[in-house]
Protein backbone atom coordinates (compact mmCIF):
# COMPACT_ATOMS: atom_id res chain seq x y z
CA UNK A 1 0.00 0.00 0.00
CA UNK A 2 1.34 3.29 -0.64
CA UNK A 3 0.40 6.81 1.13
CA UNK A 4 0.37 9.92 -1.23
CA UNK A 5 -1.28 13.27 -1.75
CA UNK A 6 -2.01 15.34 -4.54
CA UNK A 7 0.95 17.17 -3.65
CA UNK A 8 2.99 15.92 -1.61
CA UNK A 9 4.41 11.91 -1.86
CA UNK A 10 4.98 10.25 1.17
CA UNK A 11 5.71 6.26 0.60
CA UNK A 12 3.52 4.13 3.21
CA UNK A 13 5.90 1.27 3.81
CA UNK A 14 4.59 -2.45 3.70
CA UNK A 15 2.40 -3.63 6.34
CA UNK A 16 4.97 -5.86 7.20
CA UNK A 17 7.27 -3.62 7.20
CA UNK A 18 8.82 -2.45 11.20
CA UNK A 19 6.69 -0.32 12.84
CA UNK A 20 9.21 2.15 13.50
CA UNK A 21 9.29 2.84 9.68
CA UNK A 22 5.26 2.67 9.92
CA UNK A 23 5.36 5.35 12.50
CA UNK A 24 8.05 7.64 10.94
CA UNK A 25 6.17 7.64 7.80
CA UNK A 26 2.93 7.89 8.96
CA UNK A 27 4.30 11.54 10.96
CA UNK A 28 5.56 13.03 8.24
CA UNK A 29 2.00 11.70 6.39
CA UNK A 30 0.33 13.31 9.32
CA UNK A 31 1.96 16.79 8.91
CA UNK A 32 1.14 16.76 5.37
CA UNK A 33 -2.58 15.89 5.67
CA UNK A 34 -3.59 20.09 6.69
CA UNK A 35 -1.53 20.81 3.43
CA UNK A 36 -3.52 22.29 0.68
CA UNK A 37 -4.62 19.82 -1.55
CA UNK A 38 -3.42 20.19 -4.87
CA UNK A 39 -5.32 19.49 -8.30
CA UNK A 40 -5.83 16.32 -10.08
CA UNK A 41 -3.96 15.37 -13.35
CA UNK A 42 -2.97 19.22 -14.47
CA UNK A 43 -6.57 19.46 -14.41
CA UNK A 44 -6.14 22.92 -14.63
CA UNK A 45 -7.75 23.45 -18.17
CA UNK A 46 -6.28 26.19 -20.76
CA UNK A 47 -6.57 29.88 -19.77
CA UNK A 48 -6.52 33.42 -22.15
CA UNK A 49 -6.82 36.57 -21.79
CA UNK A 50 -10.01 38.19 -20.37
CA UNK A 51 -11.86 39.78 -23.22
CA UNK A 52 -14.75 41.01 -21.43
CA UNK A 53 -13.89 43.60 -18.57
CA UNK A 54 -10.96 44.45 -16.82
CA UNK A 55 -10.51 42.58 -13.25
CA UNK A 56 -8.69 44.51 -10.63
CA UNK A 57 -8.42 41.59 -8.28
CA UNK A 58 -4.89 40.62 -9.31
CA UNK A 59 -2.79 37.17 -9.73
CA UNK A 60 -5.22 34.92 -7.87
CA UNK A 61 -7.87 35.55 -10.22
CA UNK A 62 -9.50 36.27 -14.09
CA UNK A 63 -12.00 36.89 -16.11
CA UNK A 64 -14.83 37.10 -16.49
CA UNK A 65 -15.01 36.30 -20.18
CA UNK A 66 -17.11 36.73 -22.88
CA UNK A 67 -17.31 32.92 -22.93
CA UNK A 68 -16.10 30.55 -20.47
CA UNK A 69 -16.70 26.40 -20.66
CA UNK A 70 -16.42 24.35 -17.37
CA UNK A 71 -16.00 21.25 -19.54
CA UNK A 72 -17.05 17.94 -18.21
CA UNK A 73 -18.11 18.39 -14.71
CA UNK A 74 -20.91 16.34 -12.90
CA UNK A 75 -23.54 19.54 -11.36
CA UNK A 76 -25.11 19.70 -8.16
CA UNK A 77 -27.52 21.73 -9.24
CA UNK A 78 -28.70 23.56 -5.79
CA UNK A 79 -32.02 23.24 -5.39
CA UNK A 80 -32.35 19.49 -3.74
CA UNK A 81 -32.45 17.71 -6.87
CA UNK A 82 -29.74 15.34 -7.28
CA UNK A 83 -26.23 15.58 -9.11
CA UNK A 84 -26.20 15.01 -12.80
CA UNK A 85 -23.77 14.50 -15.85
CA UNK A 86 -21.36 14.88 -17.22
CA UNK A 87 -22.25 18.56 -19.10
CA UNK A 88 -20.52 21.57 -20.17
CA UNK A 89 -21.11 24.66 -18.59
CA UNK A 90 -21.00 27.69 -20.49
CA UNK A 91 -21.12 31.06 -18.96
CA UNK A 92 -20.89 34.75 -20.86
CA UNK A 93 -19.72 37.34 -18.39
CA UNK A 94 -21.26 36.88 -15.31
CA UNK A 95 -24.71 34.61 -16.40
CA UNK A 96 -24.65 31.33 -16.77
CA UNK A 97 -25.72 30.64 -20.64
CA UNK A 98 -26.69 26.87 -21.64
CA UNK A 99 -25.12 23.48 -20.19
CA UNK A 100 -24.44 20.89 -22.67
CA UNK A 101 -25.29 17.34 -21.42
CA UNK A 102 -22.87 14.87 -22.49
CA UNK A 103 -24.17 11.83 -21.10
CA UNK A 104 -24.31 8.69 -23.33
CA UNK A 105 -28.12 8.70 -23.44
CA UNK A 106 -28.60 12.33 -24.27
CA UNK A 107 -25.88 11.74 -27.08
CA UNK A 108 -27.78 9.14 -28.64
CA UNK A 109 -30.88 11.00 -28.64
CA UNK A 110 -29.39 13.68 -30.70
CA UNK A 111 -27.86 15.53 -28.14
CA UNK A 112 -25.20 18.16 -29.09
CA UNK A 113 -21.54 16.32 -29.73
CA UNK A 114 -19.90 19.30 -30.61
CA UNK A 115 -18.28 21.06 -27.56
CA UNK A 116 -18.28 24.21 -27.06
CA UNK A 117 -15.55 25.99 -27.25
CA UNK A 118 -14.18 29.61 -24.91
CA UNK A 119 -11.95 32.01 -24.42
CA UNK A 120 -11.07 29.80 -21.77
CA UNK A 121 -12.02 25.79 -20.82
CA UNK A 122 -11.68 24.35 -17.49
CA UNK A 123 -11.59 20.43 -17.59
CA UNK A 124 -13.45 19.55 -14.56
CA UNK A 125 -13.75 16.07 -15.42
CA UNK A 126 -13.94 13.84 -12.18
CA UNK A 127 -14.95 16.99 -10.24
CA UNK A 128 -18.55 18.41 -8.92
CA UNK A 129 -20.02 22.18 -9.45
CA UNK A 130 -22.35 23.31 -7.17
CA UNK A 131 -23.75 26.97 -6.21
CA UNK A 132 -21.47 29.21 -4.33
CA UNK A 133 -22.24 29.32 -1.10
CA UNK A 134 -23.97 32.33 0.73
CA UNK A 135 -23.09 32.72 4.49
CA UNK A 136 -25.73 34.91 6.52
CA UNK A 137 -23.69 35.50 8.95
CA UNK A 138 -20.08 36.01 9.30
CA UNK A 139 -17.85 38.93 10.48
CA UNK A 140 -14.68 40.33 8.78
CA UNK A 141 -13.15 41.39 12.60
CA UNK A 142 -11.11 44.35 12.59
CA UNK A 143 -6.88 44.94 12.41
CA UNK A 144 -4.55 43.19 12.48
CA UNK A 145 -6.60 41.16 10.96
CA UNK A 146 -5.96 41.35 7.10
CA UNK A 147 -9.33 41.69 5.20
CA UNK A 148 -7.58 40.07 2.31
CA UNK A 149 -7.31 36.73 4.44
CA UNK A 150 -10.70 37.06 5.33
CA UNK A 151 -12.01 36.97 1.99
CA UNK A 152 -9.45 34.21 0.50
CA UNK A 153 -10.35 31.77 3.28
CA UNK A 154 -14.27 32.31 2.40
CA UNK A 155 -13.59 31.90 -1.40
CA UNK A 156 -11.07 29.09 -1.32
CA UNK A 157 -13.56 27.03 0.59
CA UNK A 158 -16.59 27.94 -1.81
CA UNK A 159 -18.10 30.65 -0.75
CA UNK A 160 -19.43 33.66 -2.75
CA UNK A 161 -21.56 35.57 -0.80
CA UNK A 162 -21.82 36.61 2.28
CA UNK A 163 -23.65 39.00 4.59
CA UNK A 164 -21.40 40.41 7.07
CA UNK A 165 -21.13 42.42 10.50
CA UNK A 166 -19.80 45.76 9.68
CA UNK A 167 -16.61 45.29 12.16
CA UNK A 168 -14.95 48.23 10.19
CA UNK A 169 -17.75 50.60 10.19
CA UNK A 170 -20.38 50.39 8.06
CA UNK A 171 -19.20 53.27 5.51
CA UNK A 172 -16.23 51.22 5.07
CA UNK A 173 -18.48 47.92 5.01
CA UNK A 174 -20.69 49.41 2.04
CA UNK A 175 -17.51 50.52 0.20
CA UNK A 176 -15.69 47.22 0.04
CA UNK A 177 -19.24 45.40 -1.19
CA UNK A 178 -18.83 48.02 -3.81
CA UNK A 179 -14.99 47.13 -4.47
CA UNK A 180 -15.96 43.53 -4.65
CA UNK A 181 -18.89 44.36 -6.91
CA UNK A 182 -16.34 45.97 -9.10
CA UNK A 183 -13.51 43.12 -8.72
CA UNK A 184 -11.10 45.43 -7.29
CA UNK A 185 -10.67 42.95 -4.69
CA UNK A 186 -10.52 38.97 -4.74
CA UNK A 187 -13.81 38.92 -2.11
CA UNK A 188 -17.26 37.29 -2.11
CA UNK A 189 -20.17 39.59 -2.92
CA UNK A 190 -20.91 41.40 0.45
CA UNK A 191 -24.15 42.62 1.89
CA UNK A 192 -23.37 44.33 5.16
CA UNK A 193 -25.29 44.28 8.25
CA UNK A 194 -26.42 47.22 9.92
CA UNK A 195 -28.69 47.11 13.62
CA UNK A 196 -31.83 49.55 13.34
CA UNK A 197 -30.21 52.35 14.39
CA UNK A 198 -29.13 55.72 13.80
CA UNK A 199 -26.51 56.02 10.96
CA UNK A 200 -25.83 58.89 9.20
CA UNK A 201 -23.96 60.91 12.48
CA UNK A 202 -25.95 64.14 10.90
CA UNK A 203 -29.52 62.94 12.06
CA UNK A 204 -30.61 65.57 14.33
CA UNK A 205 -33.06 63.21 15.93
CA UNK A 206 -31.85 59.75 16.70
CA UNK A 207 -34.92 59.31 18.89
CA UNK A 208 -36.85 58.41 15.61
CA UNK A 209 -35.53 55.27 15.74
CA UNK A 210 -37.80 54.53 18.39
CA UNK A 211 -40.86 55.56 17.41
CA UNK A 212 -42.91 53.42 15.76
CA UNK A 213 -44.59 56.33 13.21
CA UNK A 214 -41.38 57.11 11.86
CA UNK A 215 -40.50 53.30 10.68
CA UNK A 216 -41.04 53.36 7.21
CA UNK A 217 -38.86 56.33 6.51
CA UNK A 218 -36.00 55.14 8.40
CA UNK A 219 -36.23 51.69 6.94
CA UNK A 220 -36.09 53.16 3.15
CA UNK A 221 -33.48 55.60 4.38
CA UNK A 222 -31.28 52.60 5.99
CA UNK A 223 -32.12 49.80 2.72
CA UNK A 224 -31.24 52.43 0.84
CA UNK A 225 -27.96 53.33 2.47
CA UNK A 226 -26.50 49.93 1.67
CA UNK A 227 -27.88 48.09 4.37
CA UNK A 228 -29.87 45.03 2.83
CA UNK A 229 -30.04 43.45 5.82
CA UNK A 230 -31.14 44.57 9.08
CA UNK A 231 -30.26 43.41 12.60
CA UNK A 232 -33.06 43.99 15.07
CA UNK A 233 -32.11 42.39 18.02
CA UNK A 234 -31.36 45.58 19.97
CA UNK A 235 -35.11 46.31 20.26
CA UNK A 236 -36.46 42.85 21.11
CA UNK A 237 -36.95 44.66 24.26
CA UNK A 238 -40.12 46.37 22.35
CA UNK A 239 -42.54 44.32 20.40
CA UNK A 240 -44.66 46.86 18.77
CA UNK A 241 -41.32 48.37 17.17
CA UNK A 242 -39.56 45.20 16.40
CA UNK A 243 -42.87 44.10 14.51
CA UNK A 244 -43.20 47.31 12.64
CA UNK A 245 -39.79 47.29 11.87
CA UNK A 246 -39.45 43.63 10.64
CA UNK A 247 -42.44 44.36 8.46
CA UNK A 248 -41.00 48.13 7.02
CA UNK A 249 -37.81 46.89 6.42
CA UNK A 250 -39.26 43.58 4.07
CA UNK A 251 -41.73 46.22 2.45
CA UNK A 252 -39.01 48.53 0.89
CA UNK A 253 -36.66 45.54 -0.15
CA UNK A 254 -34.64 44.62 2.77
CA UNK A 255 -34.37 41.78 4.81
CA UNK A 256 -34.51 41.48 9.17
CA UNK A 257 -32.01 38.91 11.32
CA UNK A 258 -31.75 38.71 14.54
CA UNK A 259 -29.51 37.47 17.59
CA UNK A 260 -32.22 37.14 20.75
CA UNK A 261 -30.31 38.16 23.15
CA UNK A 262 -31.17 36.60 26.91
CA UNK A 263 -31.36 39.82 27.99
CA UNK A 264 -34.82 40.37 26.29
CA UNK A 265 -36.10 36.62 25.66
CA UNK A 266 -38.83 37.07 28.35
CA UNK A 267 -40.35 39.71 25.61
CA UNK A 268 -39.72 38.47 22.55
CA UNK A 269 -38.74 34.92 22.19
CA UNK A 270 -38.45 33.02 18.76
CA UNK A 271 -41.27 32.02 17.49
CA UNK A 272 -42.95 35.34 19.09
CA UNK A 273 -39.90 37.36 16.52
CA UNK A 274 -41.23 34.50 13.92
CA UNK A 275 -44.16 35.47 14.42
CA UNK A 276 -43.69 39.17 14.50
CA UNK A 277 -42.07 39.05 10.34
CA UNK A 278 -38.49 39.43 11.47
CA UNK A 279 -36.81 37.27 8.31
CA UNK A 280 -34.22 34.89 9.83
CA UNK A 281 -33.08 33.86 13.54
CA UNK A 282 -29.52 33.51 14.38
CA UNK A 283 -27.79 31.33 16.33
CA UNK A 284 -29.57 29.12 18.89
CA UNK A 285 -31.21 31.99 21.15
CA UNK A 286 -34.48 32.16 21.77
CA UNK A 287 -35.88 28.51 21.07
CA UNK A 288 -35.76 26.88 24.15
CA UNK A 289 -37.04 29.94 25.75
CA UNK A 290 -40.09 29.70 23.26
CA UNK A 291 -40.91 26.16 25.14
CA UNK A 292 -40.68 26.96 28.75
CA UNK A 293 -43.28 26.64 30.88
CA UNK A 294 -42.79 30.22 32.04
CA UNK A 295 -41.49 33.03 30.54
CA UNK A 296 -38.27 33.35 32.30
CA UNK A 297 -35.21 31.42 32.01
CA UNK A 298 -34.30 29.73 35.73
CA UNK A 299 -31.33 32.38 36.08
CA UNK A 300 -29.10 31.89 39.13
CA UNK A 301 -29.82 35.17 41.57
CA UNK A 302 -26.63 36.03 41.29
CA UNK A 303 -26.35 35.88 37.02
CA UNK A 304 -24.75 38.84 35.48
CA UNK A 305 -25.73 39.28 31.55
CA UNK A 306 -22.40 41.38 30.92
CA UNK A 307 -20.14 37.85 32.33
CA UNK A 308 -19.73 36.49 29.25
CA UNK A 309 -18.80 33.22 30.60
CA UNK A 310 -22.24 32.95 32.89
CA UNK A 311 -23.93 34.10 29.63
CA UNK A 312 -22.97 31.24 27.81
CA UNK A 313 -23.09 28.75 30.10
CA UNK A 314 -26.79 29.69 31.07
CA UNK A 315 -27.54 29.95 27.19
CA UNK A 316 -26.82 25.95 27.13
CA UNK A 317 -28.48 25.55 30.33
CA UNK A 318 -31.81 26.58 28.97
CA UNK A 319 -32.25 24.43 26.83
CA UNK A 320 -32.40 21.37 29.53
CA UNK A 321 -34.78 23.34 31.15
CA UNK A 322 -37.09 23.48 27.80
CA UNK A 323 -40.20 20.57 27.91
CA UNK A 324 -38.83 18.37 24.85
CA UNK A 325 -42.47 17.68 23.42
CA UNK A 326 -43.25 21.34 23.45
CA UNK A 327 -39.90 22.27 22.02
CA UNK A 328 -39.78 19.64 18.71
CA UNK A 329 -43.50 19.49 18.72
CA UNK A 330 -45.24 22.78 19.15
CA UNK A 331 -42.06 25.38 18.50
CA UNK A 332 -41.33 23.57 15.67
CA UNK A 333 -44.22 24.11 14.23
CA UNK A 334 -45.37 27.25 14.73
CA UNK A 335 -41.35 28.50 13.61
CA UNK A 336 -42.41 26.32 10.11
CA UNK A 337 -45.50 27.97 10.00
CA UNK A 338 -44.46 31.61 10.66
CA UNK A 339 -42.41 31.11 7.84
CA UNK A 340 -39.14 32.46 9.39
CA UNK A 341 -35.61 31.01 8.28
CA UNK A 342 -33.58 29.71 10.59
CA UNK A 343 -30.08 30.01 10.67
CA UNK A 344 -27.96 27.91 13.00
CA UNK A 345 -24.45 29.18 12.95
CA UNK A 346 -23.57 25.50 15.11
CA UNK A 347 -20.03 26.01 13.90
CA UNK A 348 -18.59 28.58 16.51
CA UNK A 349 -20.42 27.38 19.37
CA UNK A 350 -18.71 24.13 19.20
CA UNK A 351 -15.72 25.36 21.21
CA UNK A 352 -18.28 24.96 24.19
CA UNK A 353 -18.47 21.18 23.41
CA UNK A 354 -14.79 20.24 23.85
CA UNK A 355 -12.78 23.70 24.51
CA UNK A 356 -9.31 21.56 24.34
CA UNK A 357 -9.90 20.45 20.75
CA UNK A 358 -10.84 23.50 19.25
CA UNK A 359 -7.52 24.78 20.01
CA UNK A 360 -5.65 22.27 18.98
CA UNK A 361 -6.99 22.14 15.83
CA UNK A 362 -4.51 21.01 13.41
CA UNK A 363 -5.04 23.73 10.56
CA UNK A 364 -4.63 26.59 13.40
CA UNK A 365 -1.02 25.92 12.87
CA UNK A 366 -1.04 26.60 9.20
CA UNK A 367 -3.81 28.46 8.14
CA UNK A 368 -5.48 30.58 11.54
CA UNK A 369 -3.90 34.28 11.69
CA UNK A 370 -2.50 35.08 15.11
CA UNK A 371 -4.74 37.65 15.82
CA UNK A 372 -7.40 35.08 15.53
CA UNK A 373 -5.83 32.86 18.28
CA UNK A 374 -4.84 35.99 20.53
CA UNK A 375 -8.43 37.14 20.14
CA UNK A 376 -10.03 33.67 21.21
CA UNK A 377 -7.62 32.56 24.13
CA UNK A 378 -9.55 32.70 27.21
CA UNK A 379 -9.56 36.83 28.02
CA UNK A 380 -12.22 38.88 29.81
CA UNK A 381 -11.45 41.86 27.62
CA UNK A 382 -12.35 40.11 24.17
CA UNK A 383 -15.96 39.25 23.39
CA UNK A 384 -16.58 35.20 22.69
CA UNK A 385 -13.18 34.39 24.66
CA UNK A 386 -14.66 33.10 28.20
CA UNK A 387 -13.38 29.54 28.44
CA UNK A 388 -11.40 30.29 31.83
CA UNK A 389 -13.30 27.85 34.27
CA UNK A 390 -15.19 26.57 31.69
CA UNK A 391 -15.88 23.08 33.13
CA UNK A 392 -16.57 19.56 32.13
CA UNK A 393 -20.14 20.20 33.19
CA UNK A 394 -20.26 22.89 30.97
CA UNK A 395 -19.02 21.09 28.50
CA UNK A 396 -21.18 17.88 28.90
CA UNK A 397 -24.14 20.42 29.22
CA UNK A 398 -23.44 22.21 25.37
CA UNK A 399 -23.12 18.34 24.32
CA UNK A 400 -26.59 17.80 25.48
CA UNK A 401 -27.87 21.02 24.24
CA UNK A 402 -26.59 20.34 20.39
CA UNK A 403 -28.97 17.16 20.64
CA UNK A 404 -31.86 18.83 21.23
CA UNK A 405 -31.05 21.82 19.18
CA UNK A 406 -29.92 19.50 15.70
CA UNK A 407 -33.45 18.12 16.59
CA UNK A 408 -35.17 20.70 17.04
CA UNK A 409 -33.32 21.98 13.29
CA UNK A 410 -34.44 18.62 12.06
CA UNK A 411 -37.97 19.12 12.72
CA UNK A 412 -38.40 21.97 11.71
CA UNK A 413 -36.97 21.27 7.94
CA UNK A 414 -39.24 18.18 8.13
CA UNK A 415 -41.97 20.77 8.67
CA UNK A 416 -41.40 22.52 6.00
CA UNK A 417 -39.37 25.36 7.52
CA UNK A 418 -36.67 27.24 5.88
CA UNK A 419 -32.74 26.31 7.16
CA UNK A 420 -30.24 28.62 5.68
CA UNK A 421 -26.85 28.78 6.10
CA UNK A 422 -24.48 31.00 8.18
CA UNK A 423 -21.13 30.19 10.24
CA UNK A 424 -20.77 33.62 12.46
CA UNK A 425 -17.31 32.43 12.12
CA UNK A 426 -13.96 34.50 12.66
CA UNK A 427 -14.87 34.16 16.45
CA UNK A 428 -14.16 31.30 19.42
CA UNK A 429 -11.78 29.62 17.45
CA UNK A 430 -13.88 29.29 14.49
CA UNK A 431 -12.27 30.10 11.05
CA UNK A 432 -13.53 31.32 8.23
CA UNK A 433 -13.85 29.03 5.26
CA UNK A 434 -12.77 26.19 7.21
CA UNK A 435 -15.91 26.82 9.63
CA UNK A 436 -17.98 26.80 6.72
CA UNK A 437 -17.37 23.54 5.56
CA UNK A 438 -17.41 22.25 8.99
CA UNK A 439 -21.22 23.93 9.51
CA UNK A 440 -21.70 21.68 6.47
CA UNK A 441 -20.98 18.42 8.66
CA UNK A 442 -22.63 19.95 11.89
CA UNK A 443 -25.68 19.91 9.77
CA UNK A 444 -25.42 16.37 8.44
CA UNK A 445 -25.42 15.83 12.29
CA UNK A 446 -29.00 17.00 12.27
CA UNK A 447 -29.89 14.38 10.19
CA UNK A 448 -30.56 16.30 6.93
CA UNK A 449 -29.47 14.66 3.75
CA UNK A 450 -26.65 15.84 2.21
CA UNK A 451 -28.97 17.36 -0.94
CA UNK A 452 -30.94 19.04 1.40
CA UNK A 453 -27.84 20.94 3.37
CA UNK A 454 -26.16 22.33 0.14
CA UNK A 455 -30.06 23.63 -0.36
CA UNK A 456 -29.68 25.24 2.62
CA UNK A 457 -25.90 26.93 2.03
CA UNK A 458 -26.92 27.87 -1.80
CA UNK A 459 -31.09 27.95 -3.27
CA UNK A 460 -32.30 28.29 0.29
CA UNK A 461 -30.07 31.10 1.36
CA UNK A 462 -30.63 33.17 -1.79
CA UNK A 463 -34.14 33.10 -0.98
CA UNK A 464 -33.76 34.18 1.93
CA UNK A 465 -31.30 36.85 1.27
CA UNK A 466 -34.08 38.00 -1.61
CA UNK A 467 -31.57 37.43 -4.07
CA UNK A 468 -33.04 35.13 -7.24
CA UNK A 469 -30.66 35.13 -9.52
CA UNK A 470 -28.10 32.88 -7.20
CA UNK A 471 -27.90 29.45 -5.31
CA UNK A 472 -28.56 27.86 -8.53
CA UNK A 473 -26.48 26.21 -11.42
CA UNK A 474 -28.92 27.11 -14.32
CA UNK A 475 -29.19 29.02 -17.19
CA UNK A 476 -29.52 32.70 -16.61
CA UNK A 477 -28.29 32.35 -13.20
CA UNK A 478 -24.89 34.01 -11.99
CA UNK A 479 -22.11 32.34 -12.60
CA UNK A 480 -21.52 32.00 -8.88
CA UNK A 481 -19.74 28.64 -8.66
CA UNK A 482 -17.42 26.31 -6.63
CA UNK A 483 -15.87 23.47 -8.74
CA UNK A 484 -14.90 20.92 -6.17
CA UNK A 485 -12.10 18.55 -7.01
CA UNK A 486 -14.12 15.50 -5.60
CA UNK A 487 -18.11 14.57 -4.52
CA UNK A 488 -19.22 17.03 -1.42
CA UNK A 489 -22.77 14.47 -1.63
CA UNK A 490 -20.05 11.73 -0.70
CA UNK A 491 -18.70 13.63 2.07
CA UNK A 492 -17.99 17.56 2.76
CA UNK A 493 -14.83 16.66 4.12
CA UNK A 494 -13.42 16.63 0.19
CA UNK A 495 -14.53 20.66 0.25
CA UNK A 496 -11.68 21.76 3.27
CA UNK A 497 -8.53 23.07 0.94
CA UNK A 498 -6.48 20.45 2.47
CA UNK A 499 -8.51 17.56 1.33
CA UNK A 500 -8.80 14.07 2.86
CA UNK A 501 -7.40 10.69 2.50
CA UNK A 502 -9.10 8.45 0.07
CA UNK A 503 -7.95 4.70 -1.00
CA UNK A 504 -7.97 3.98 -4.74
CA UNK A 505 -6.44 1.14 -5.75
CA UNK A 506 -3.36 0.11 -3.92
CA UNK A 507 -2.62 3.90 -3.02
CA UNK A 508 -3.85 5.83 0.12
CA UNK A 509 -4.07 9.25 -1.75
CA UNK A 510 -5.28 13.12 -0.63
CA UNK A 511 -7.80 14.20 -2.60
CA UNK A 512 -10.06 17.09 -2.40
CA UNK A 513 -10.87 21.35 -2.32
CA UNK A 514 -12.48 23.95 -4.10
CA UNK A 515 -10.24 23.65 -7.10
CA UNK A 516 -11.45 27.02 -8.73
CA UNK A 517 -14.61 29.75 -7.29
CA UNK A 518 -16.40 31.94 -9.63
CA UNK A 519 -18.44 34.96 -8.74
CA UNK A 520 -19.82 36.91 -11.38
CA UNK A 521 -17.79 34.33 -14.02
CA UNK A 522 -14.47 35.87 -12.33
CA UNK A 523 -12.29 32.65 -11.63
CA UNK A 524 -10.38 32.50 -8.72
CA UNK A 525 -7.44 30.23 -8.40
CA UNK A 526 -8.19 28.61 -4.65
CA UNK A 527 -4.50 27.56 -4.68
CA UNK A 528 -3.10 30.84 -4.92
CA UNK A 529 -5.89 32.51 -2.69
CA UNK A 530 -4.40 29.25 0.10
CA UNK A 531 -0.73 30.09 -0.92
CA UNK A 532 -1.22 33.98 0.13
CA UNK A 533 -2.97 32.93 3.27
CA UNK A 534 -0.41 30.86 4.68
CA UNK A 535 2.09 33.71 3.90
CA UNK A 536 -0.17 36.21 5.69
CA UNK A 537 -0.21 33.31 8.85
CA UNK A 538 3.36 32.44 8.74
CA UNK A 539 4.56 36.57 9.00
CA UNK A 540 1.79 37.32 11.57
CA UNK A 541 3.61 35.01 13.54
CA UNK A 542 7.07 35.93 12.73
CA UNK A 543 8.33 36.39 16.80
CA UNK A 544 5.42 35.35 18.35
CA UNK A 545 5.11 32.49 20.85
CA UNK A 546 1.15 30.50 21.05
CA UNK A 547 -0.07 30.85 24.05
CA UNK A 548 -2.11 27.46 23.74
CA UNK A 549 0.83 26.13 23.70
CA UNK A 550 1.90 26.31 27.43
CA UNK A 551 -1.81 25.16 28.16
CA UNK A 552 -0.52 21.70 27.62
CA UNK A 553 3.08 21.68 29.43
CA UNK A 554 2.96 19.44 32.63
CA UNK A 555 2.65 21.57 35.26
CA UNK A 556 5.66 22.33 37.47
Amino acid sequence: MTCTSTNTTAPLPHPRASRRARTTLCATLALALFTVAGSVAASTGTSGSSKFSANQAGAVSSGPYQSLVIRGAMIIPGHGGPAYGPADIVIEGATISRIVPLDPVTLERGGDADRPQGDRVIDATGMYVMPGMIDLHTHIRTDPLPLEYVYAMKLAHGVTTMANASDRGFEAAVAEAARSADNEVAAPRMFPLHSWSQFDPEDDDPTSWTDPGRVRRNARELVKAGAHVVSVGNIAWHPELFAAVSRAVYEVGGITTVHLPPSSTAVVQAVQAAEAGVTMIEHHYGYAESALDRKVQDFPANYNFNNEIERFRHAGKVWLEAPRDTLLEDVAQRLADSGVAMIPTMSVYEANRDINRAMSLPWHNKYTHRALIDWSFPNPSFHGSYHWDWTSDDEATWTQMYRLWQELIFQFNRRGGTVGYATDDNYIWAVGGISNVRELQLMQETGMHPLEIIKSATFNSAKILRQDDLGMVRPGFKADLAIVNGNPLHSFRSMYAFGALTLEGDNMVRRGGVRWTLKDGVVFDTQALMANVVSMVAESKRGWTNPVDALFELPQ
